[in-house]
Protein backbone atom coordinates (compact mmCIF):
# COMPACT_ATOMS: atom_id res chain seq x y z
CA UNK A 1 0.00 0.00 0.00
CA UNK A 2 1.40 3.01 -1.09
CA UNK A 3 0.06 5.20 2.04
CA UNK A 4 2.25 3.03 4.37
CA UNK A 5 5.94 3.52 2.76
CA UNK A 6 5.20 7.00 2.63
CA UNK A 7 7.99 9.27 4.37
CA UNK A 8 6.51 11.99 6.31
CA UNK A 9 8.23 15.08 6.24
CA UNK A 10 5.94 17.68 9.01
CA UNK A 11 8.29 16.93 11.63
CA UNK A 12 10.58 19.51 9.16
CA UNK A 13 8.14 21.94 9.71
CA UNK A 14 10.00 24.19 12.03
CA UNK A 15 12.42 26.97 10.81
CA UNK A 16 14.19 26.52 7.42
CA UNK A 17 18.14 25.63 7.03
CA UNK A 18 20.71 28.10 8.00
CA UNK A 19 22.27 28.72 4.09
CA UNK A 20 19.76 28.31 1.53
CA UNK A 21 22.56 26.40 -0.67
CA UNK A 22 25.57 25.10 0.47
CA UNK A 23 27.52 27.31 -2.05
CA UNK A 24 26.39 30.60 0.59
CA UNK A 25 27.38 28.64 3.52
CA UNK A 26 31.01 28.16 2.00
CA UNK A 27 30.84 31.86 1.19
CA UNK A 28 30.35 32.87 4.19
CA UNK A 29 33.02 30.82 5.90
CA UNK A 30 35.10 33.31 3.66
CA UNK A 31 33.89 36.35 5.15
CA UNK A 32 33.28 35.44 8.25
CA UNK A 33 30.52 32.54 9.43
CA UNK A 34 30.07 34.39 12.72
CA UNK A 35 29.40 38.07 11.44
CA UNK A 36 27.35 36.44 8.70
CA UNK A 37 25.04 34.81 11.05
CA UNK A 38 24.86 37.46 13.13
CA UNK A 39 22.72 39.36 10.91
CA UNK A 40 19.45 40.23 11.12
CA UNK A 41 16.46 39.24 8.93
CA UNK A 42 16.28 41.50 5.98
CA UNK A 43 19.41 43.21 3.70
CA UNK A 44 22.68 43.69 5.16
CA UNK A 45 25.83 45.57 4.03
CA UNK A 46 29.14 44.31 4.76
CA UNK A 47 32.87 45.53 4.08
CA UNK A 48 35.15 43.06 2.15
CA UNK A 49 37.91 43.69 0.87
CA UNK A 50 37.59 47.56 0.24
CA UNK A 51 33.82 46.60 -1.45
CA UNK A 52 29.95 46.32 -0.50
CA UNK A 53 29.05 43.21 0.31
CA UNK A 54 25.08 42.16 0.24
CA UNK A 55 23.78 39.60 2.81
CA UNK A 56 19.78 38.84 2.43
CA UNK A 57 18.06 36.94 5.44
CA UNK A 58 15.08 35.78 5.74
CA UNK A 59 13.35 33.91 8.43
CA UNK A 60 16.79 33.06 9.52
CA UNK A 61 17.78 31.97 6.38
CA UNK A 62 20.68 33.15 4.63
CA UNK A 63 18.99 33.59 0.81
CA UNK A 64 21.72 35.91 -0.56
CA UNK A 65 25.08 36.60 -0.54
CA UNK A 66 27.11 38.82 -3.26
CA UNK A 67 28.58 42.36 -4.23
CA UNK A 68 25.87 45.26 -3.64
CA UNK A 69 26.05 45.56 -7.20
CA UNK A 70 22.63 46.86 -8.58
CA UNK A 71 20.19 49.71 -6.67
CA UNK A 72 16.37 48.61 -5.60
CA UNK A 73 15.04 50.31 -8.17
CA UNK A 74 17.68 48.27 -10.29
CA UNK A 75 16.88 44.62 -9.15
CA UNK A 76 12.92 45.34 -9.31
CA UNK A 77 13.60 46.19 -13.06
CA UNK A 78 16.31 42.54 -14.08
CA UNK A 79 14.06 40.69 -11.03
CA UNK A 80 16.13 39.28 -7.89
CA UNK A 81 16.84 35.70 -9.61
CA UNK A 82 19.33 37.44 -12.61
CA UNK A 83 20.13 40.43 -9.91
CA UNK A 84 21.25 38.16 -6.90
CA UNK A 85 22.93 35.55 -9.67
CA UNK A 86 25.50 38.76 -10.88
CA UNK A 87 25.99 39.84 -7.27
CA UNK A 88 26.90 36.18 -6.27
CA UNK A 89 28.68 35.31 -9.10
CA UNK A 90 31.29 38.04 -9.39
CA UNK A 91 31.60 38.11 -5.50
CA UNK A 92 32.50 34.49 -5.72
CA UNK A 93 35.36 34.96 -8.26
CA UNK A 94 37.11 37.05 -6.33
CA UNK A 95 36.57 35.15 -2.70
CA UNK A 96 39.71 33.09 -1.52
CA UNK A 97 37.76 29.53 -1.73
CA UNK A 98 38.93 26.29 -2.52
CA UNK A 99 38.71 25.59 -6.70
CA UNK A 100 39.39 22.58 -8.95
CA UNK A 101 39.20 24.84 -12.09
CA UNK A 102 40.31 28.29 -13.16
CA UNK A 103 38.21 31.40 -13.42
CA UNK A 104 38.33 30.64 -17.33
CA UNK A 105 37.29 27.19 -17.55
CA UNK A 106 34.71 27.67 -15.06
CA UNK A 107 33.16 30.38 -17.35
CA UNK A 108 33.86 28.08 -20.14
CA UNK A 109 31.61 25.88 -18.85
CA UNK A 110 29.07 27.46 -17.43
CA UNK A 111 27.84 29.29 -20.38
CA UNK A 112 29.47 32.68 -19.36
CA UNK A 113 30.65 35.54 -21.84
CA UNK A 114 31.59 38.98 -21.64
CA UNK A 115 30.57 40.28 -25.61
CA UNK A 116 31.50 44.03 -24.74
CA UNK A 117 33.24 45.86 -21.69
CA UNK A 118 35.46 43.52 -20.21
CA UNK A 119 34.79 40.52 -17.65
CA UNK A 120 33.55 39.75 -13.84
CA UNK A 121 36.02 42.63 -13.02
CA UNK A 122 34.30 45.25 -14.69
CA UNK A 123 31.19 44.80 -12.83
CA UNK A 124 32.06 46.91 -9.33
CA UNK A 125 33.00 49.89 -10.98
CA UNK A 126 30.22 50.07 -13.11
CA UNK A 127 28.41 49.18 -9.52
CA UNK A 128 30.05 53.22 -8.48
CA UNK A 129 29.07 54.63 -11.54
CA UNK A 130 25.29 56.16 -11.00
CA UNK A 131 23.31 56.81 -14.04
CA UNK A 132 24.14 54.24 -16.56
CA UNK A 133 21.46 52.20 -18.55
CA UNK A 134 20.78 48.52 -17.78
CA UNK A 135 18.94 46.25 -19.66
CA UNK A 136 17.93 42.25 -19.73
CA UNK A 137 16.69 40.63 -22.47
CA UNK A 138 16.17 37.02 -22.69
CA UNK A 139 17.81 35.23 -26.01
CA UNK A 140 15.45 32.52 -27.48
CA UNK A 141 14.33 31.42 -23.56
CA UNK A 142 17.04 29.60 -23.42
CA UNK A 143 19.75 32.64 -22.68
CA UNK A 144 19.81 35.67 -21.22
CA UNK A 145 22.00 38.81 -21.95
CA UNK A 146 23.04 41.83 -19.59
CA UNK A 147 23.39 45.07 -20.97
CA UNK A 148 24.84 47.50 -18.52
CA UNK A 149 26.71 50.67 -19.88
CA UNK A 150 28.89 49.91 -22.22
CA UNK A 151 28.89 46.59 -20.86
CA UNK A 152 27.25 43.14 -21.69
CA UNK A 153 27.22 39.93 -20.40
CA UNK A 154 25.75 36.88 -21.39
CA UNK A 155 24.99 33.51 -19.40
CA UNK A 156 22.12 30.86 -19.80
CA UNK A 157 18.96 30.51 -17.93
CA UNK A 158 19.76 27.17 -16.07
CA UNK A 159 18.49 26.81 -12.78
CA UNK A 160 21.68 25.21 -11.33
CA UNK A 161 24.26 28.33 -12.58
CA UNK A 162 21.38 31.08 -11.36
CA UNK A 163 20.62 29.49 -8.08
CA UNK A 164 24.16 28.34 -7.36
CA UNK A 165 23.11 24.51 -6.57
CA UNK A 166 23.20 21.11 -7.95
CA UNK A 167 20.92 19.10 -8.80
CA UNK A 168 21.88 16.73 -6.16
CA UNK A 169 22.01 19.14 -3.62
CA UNK A 170 18.12 20.32 -5.03
CA UNK A 171 17.31 16.65 -4.31
CA UNK A 172 18.91 16.94 -0.75
CA UNK A 173 17.15 20.18 -0.02
CA UNK A 174 13.89 20.29 -1.54
CA UNK A 175 11.86 17.97 1.01
CA UNK A 176 12.55 20.23 3.67
CA UNK A 177 11.68 23.48 1.70
CA UNK A 178 8.68 22.15 0.81
CA UNK A 179 7.43 20.89 4.19
CA UNK A 180 8.97 23.92 6.10
CA UNK A 181 7.32 26.65 3.04
CA UNK A 182 5.48 29.49 4.90
CA UNK A 183 1.56 29.64 4.96
CA UNK A 184 0.64 30.99 1.52
CA UNK A 185 -1.14 34.54 1.30
CA UNK A 186 -4.20 35.37 -0.48
CA UNK A 187 -3.41 37.81 -3.26
CA UNK A 188 -6.03 40.64 -4.16
CA UNK A 189 -9.38 39.88 -5.62
CA UNK A 190 -9.82 40.75 -9.04
CA UNK A 191 -12.07 44.09 -10.76
CA UNK A 192 -15.00 43.22 -11.66
CA UNK A 193 -13.42 44.04 -15.48
CA UNK A 194 -10.95 41.43 -14.91
CA UNK A 195 -13.64 38.80 -15.17
CA UNK A 196 -15.75 37.19 -17.86
CA UNK A 197 -18.85 35.40 -17.20
CA UNK A 198 -19.12 31.88 -18.09
CA UNK A 199 -22.93 29.85 -19.26
CA UNK A 200 -23.00 28.71 -15.47
CA UNK A 201 -22.65 32.24 -14.64
CA UNK A 202 -19.37 31.77 -12.94
CA UNK A 203 -16.95 34.61 -13.29
CA UNK A 204 -13.57 33.62 -14.73
CA UNK A 205 -10.56 35.60 -14.19
CA UNK A 206 -8.54 34.43 -17.56
CA UNK A 207 -4.79 34.54 -16.70
CA UNK A 208 -1.73 32.74 -18.36
CA UNK A 209 -1.60 29.49 -19.86
CA UNK A 210 1.72 27.59 -20.68
CA UNK A 211 1.52 25.19 -23.86
CA UNK A 212 -1.98 24.62 -23.72
CA UNK A 213 -4.93 26.84 -23.18
CA UNK A 214 -6.36 23.66 -20.70
CA UNK A 215 -3.65 24.31 -18.43
CA UNK A 216 -3.73 27.41 -17.30
CA UNK A 217 -3.02 30.12 -13.81
CA UNK A 218 -6.74 30.89 -14.07
CA UNK A 219 -9.19 31.68 -10.93
CA UNK A 220 -12.98 31.58 -10.29
CA UNK A 221 -15.75 33.70 -8.53
CA UNK A 222 -19.33 33.61 -7.67
CA UNK A 223 -21.55 36.54 -8.96
CA UNK A 224 -21.00 38.01 -5.52
CA UNK A 225 -17.23 37.86 -6.06
CA UNK A 226 -16.31 34.88 -3.68
CA UNK A 227 -14.06 32.71 -5.08
CA UNK A 228 -15.60 29.33 -5.98
CA UNK A 229 -15.54 26.98 -3.23
CA UNK A 230 -18.13 23.84 -4.05
CA UNK A 231 -18.59 20.73 -4.44
CA UNK A 232 -20.50 20.86 -7.72
CA UNK A 233 -16.94 22.47 -9.41
CA UNK A 234 -14.10 20.39 -8.43
CA UNK A 235 -11.18 21.45 -10.92
CA UNK A 236 -11.97 25.56 -10.26
CA UNK A 237 -12.33 24.72 -6.86
CA UNK A 238 -8.91 23.61 -6.85
CA UNK A 239 -7.06 26.05 -8.97
CA UNK A 240 -8.34 28.80 -6.60
CA UNK A 241 -7.08 26.40 -3.35
CA UNK A 242 -3.29 26.84 -5.48
CA UNK A 243 -4.00 30.35 -6.03
CA UNK A 244 -3.86 30.34 -1.91
CA UNK A 245 -7.77 32.30 -2.65
CA UNK A 246 -9.45 29.08 -0.73
CA UNK A 247 -7.81 27.35 2.19
CA UNK A 248 -6.71 24.02 1.43
CA UNK A 249 -7.80 22.69 5.08
CA UNK A 250 -5.59 19.62 6.75
CA UNK A 251 -5.46 18.35 3.13
CA UNK A 252 -1.84 16.35 3.07
CA UNK A 253 -0.47 15.53 -0.62
CA UNK A 254 1.52 11.92 -0.78
CA UNK A 255 4.35 12.58 -2.81
CA UNK A 256 5.95 9.92 -5.21
CA UNK A 257 9.39 11.19 -6.43
CA UNK A 258 11.87 10.94 -9.66
CA UNK A 259 15.41 11.53 -8.09
CA UNK A 260 18.55 11.07 -10.17
CA UNK A 261 19.41 7.19 -11.16
CA UNK A 262 16.17 6.60 -12.15
CA UNK A 263 15.03 5.57 -8.67
CA UNK A 264 11.75 7.50 -6.62
CA UNK A 265 11.35 8.11 -2.93
CA UNK A 266 8.40 8.90 -0.85
CA UNK A 267 7.39 11.81 1.19
CA UNK A 268 4.21 13.52 2.75
CA UNK A 269 3.58 17.68 3.19
CA UNK A 270 0.21 19.61 3.68
CA UNK A 271 -1.11 20.82 0.73
CA UNK A 272 -0.65 24.32 2.14
CA UNK A 273 3.04 24.07 2.40
CA UNK A 274 2.88 23.14 -1.70
CA UNK A 275 0.94 26.16 -2.06
CA UNK A 276 3.31 28.39 0.20
CA UNK A 277 6.56 27.22 -1.64
CA UNK A 278 5.27 27.77 -4.81
CA UNK A 279 5.00 31.60 -3.83
CA UNK A 280 8.20 31.23 -1.62
CA UNK A 281 10.08 30.61 -4.84
CA UNK A 282 8.04 31.99 -7.73
CA UNK A 283 6.70 29.55 -9.17
CA UNK A 284 3.59 30.31 -10.81
CA UNK A 285 0.94 27.31 -10.59
CA UNK A 286 -1.21 26.37 -13.70
CA UNK A 287 -3.83 23.24 -13.23
CA UNK A 288 -5.43 21.25 -15.88
CA UNK A 289 -7.54 18.17 -15.46
CA UNK A 290 -7.35 15.09 -18.01
CA UNK A 291 -9.91 12.54 -16.69
CA UNK A 292 -12.05 12.18 -14.02
CA UNK A 293 -14.47 9.36 -12.87
CA UNK A 294 -17.24 8.94 -10.15
CA UNK A 295 -14.14 9.27 -7.49
CA UNK A 296 -11.71 11.63 -8.33
CA UNK A 297 -10.00 13.98 -10.98
CA UNK A 298 -6.23 13.40 -12.18
CA UNK A 299 -4.17 16.50 -13.39
CA UNK A 300 -1.62 17.85 -14.24
CA UNK A 301 0.13 20.61 -12.15
CA UNK A 302 3.51 22.56 -13.04
CA UNK A 303 5.17 25.13 -10.45
CA UNK A 304 7.21 27.02 -12.92
CA UNK A 305 9.81 29.39 -12.36
CA UNK A 306 10.09 31.58 -15.08
CA UNK A 307 13.31 33.91 -14.37
CA UNK A 308 15.29 30.58 -13.19
CA UNK A 309 14.04 28.12 -16.12
CA UNK A 310 12.60 25.41 -14.40
CA UNK A 311 9.40 23.47 -13.42
CA UNK A 312 8.18 21.32 -10.77
CA UNK A 313 5.76 18.96 -13.39
CA UNK A 314 3.22 16.85 -10.58
CA UNK A 315 0.65 14.51 -12.02
CA UNK A 316 -2.01 14.37 -9.05
CA UNK A 317 -5.33 12.60 -8.14
CA UNK A 318 -7.92 14.48 -6.61
CA UNK A 319 -10.45 12.77 -4.55
CA UNK A 320 -13.81 14.62 -4.89
CA UNK A 321 -14.62 14.06 -1.26
CA UNK A 322 -11.19 15.09 -0.01
CA UNK A 323 -11.55 18.39 -1.76
CA UNK A 324 -14.89 18.71 -0.04
CA UNK A 325 -13.87 18.47 3.59
CA UNK A 326 -10.57 19.51 2.89
CA UNK A 327 -8.96 16.51 4.48
CA UNK A 328 -7.24 13.89 3.51
CA UNK A 329 -4.95 12.85 1.33
CA UNK A 330 -4.20 13.77 -2.34
CA UNK A 331 -1.65 11.63 -4.71
CA UNK A 332 1.58 13.30 -6.76
CA UNK A 333 4.13 11.96 -8.80
CA UNK A 334 6.68 15.26 -8.92
CA UNK A 335 9.42 15.15 -11.05
CA UNK A 336 10.76 18.18 -10.44
CA UNK A 337 13.54 20.74 -11.55
CA UNK A 338 12.69 20.29 -15.38
CA UNK A 339 14.32 22.67 -17.35
CA UNK A 340 11.68 24.94 -19.49
CA UNK A 341 13.02 24.64 -22.82
CA UNK A 342 12.94 20.45 -21.73
CA UNK A 343 9.39 21.00 -21.16
CA UNK A 344 8.45 22.48 -24.07
CA UNK A 345 9.60 19.85 -26.43
CA UNK A 346 7.65 17.54 -24.17
CA UNK A 347 4.69 19.56 -25.13
CA UNK A 348 5.65 19.92 -28.99
CA UNK A 349 5.74 15.96 -28.65
CA UNK A 350 2.28 15.55 -26.93
CA UNK A 351 0.61 18.15 -29.67
CA UNK A 352 2.20 16.09 -32.68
Amino acid sequence: MLGSILISLLVLAGPGPAFRSDRLETMADALGRARVEALPDGESLLSWSGATVSVVKCGGTVEHIGYALFSQEQRELIGPTVGHFVERYSLEADLPLQREKTLEVQLMEDGVSFPKGGGLDSLLPLSLEPGLSLKLSELGGRWYLLEWGSFSMTFPSDAELLLGRTRQEDERRLPGELASAPDPVAPPLPSAGELSERTDHILEQALEWYYLSSLNANRYFTASMEPVDAPEYPSETFANILAGLVDAGSITVQVRRSVYGLQWDYFTIPLRALIGYSQQFACTPYWGVIARDGELMEGELILRNAAAGFNHVLRLQVPYEVLALKEGSILARLTPYVPTHSLKYLFEETRQ
